[in-house]
């Protein structure tokens, strides 16, 4: 009983921070834009039927609507955490929700599925309904490799918004916190762009394997033969089991990141 009475905080605080945060029109217009964009890439996928296996049109599906889905979440993130919750730090809103009998790992949690895990879910249920929809007995053929690629899909939003979510609680300025978040995802793609330049001239494996773990979809994209370079770049294509490992060891990053705020936000925070 009495833990039952503790969790009642935590979902009438889950339900007014989603309550607040995806008022009308947000999520309907998001949800839209996600369809829209991911039915935008029907043809290119009916017109590779006969020029990849099978699997390869699983990722395709994926991969085609990966950069403006993984844009859109990002904005949502960027709004949502990187300047939302920093703002409400500098307000001293989040020293009135720590007055509420919860714990401030919960509290931080609340801002992780609202903020974050979300837009995070959307971005990957259009491409899942999308996929249903076109190449419904391909996904339940192939669902491990369907999975893979979802998981890859959303990795990188996942690692952006654990260090969009650190920014946050440790600049507490919103317009910084934006800026410096902003800065981080340049920083990101320019340091697994000049990797992957890196490891196509040389052909190190070890550089490969590096760009791999920072990029895990691209890996499963190379091994099944879909991910084009410049003629003449050398590649190593991974096999499956390597795959599942670079995808393992992102997400491992991914936790640590995450295990990293809610340690730093416990012990160490101090609201304003």
């Amino acid at each position: 009983m009495p833990e039952r009475v503790r969790s009642w905080p935590f979902l009438e605080l889950l339900a007014m921070e989603l309550k607040g945060t995806w008022r009308f029109p947000l999520p309907e217009v998001f949800v839209f834009l996600y369809a829209f964009l991911a039915f935008m890439f029907g043809h290119m996928v009916r017109a590779a039927a006969t020029l990849v296996a099978e699997e390869a049109r699983l990722l395709l599906v994926i991969n085609a609507s990966s950069g403006m889905v993984g844009f859109i979440t990002m904005i949502l993130i960027l709004k949502n955490i990187a300047y939302g919750l920093a703002n409400e730090i500098r307000k001293g809103l989040v020293q009135t929700y720590l007055t509420y009998p919860i714990g401030r790992g919960r509290f931080l949690a609340i801002k992780v599925i609202s903020g974050i895990l979300v837009p995070v879910g959307m971005a990957a249920g259009s491409v899942v309904v999308f996929t249903a929809l076109i190449l419904p007995e391909l996904a339940l053929r192939h669902l491990d490799v369907f999975a893979m690629g979802l998981l890859g899909l959303v990795a990188g939003s996942l690692l952006s918004a654990a260090l969009m979510l650190l920014s946050a609680v440790t600049v507490r300025r919103g317009g910084i916190s934006l800026a410096v978040s902003i800065g981080i995802i340049f920083a990101i793609q320019i340091a697994s762009s000049i990797l992957l330049m890196a490891a196509s001239i040389s052909g190190e494996e070890a550089l490969w394997r590096a760009y791999y773990v920072l990029n895990p979809l691209y890996a499963l994209m190379q091994h099944y033969r879909l991910a084009g370079l410049a003629p003449g770049a050398e590649v190593y294509r991974p096999e499956l089991w390597e795959c599942y490992a670079y995808m393992a060891g992102y997400y491992a990053i991914v936790l640590a990141l995450y295990l990293l705020t809610f340690i730093y936000f416990l012990r160490r925070f101090e609201p304003t």
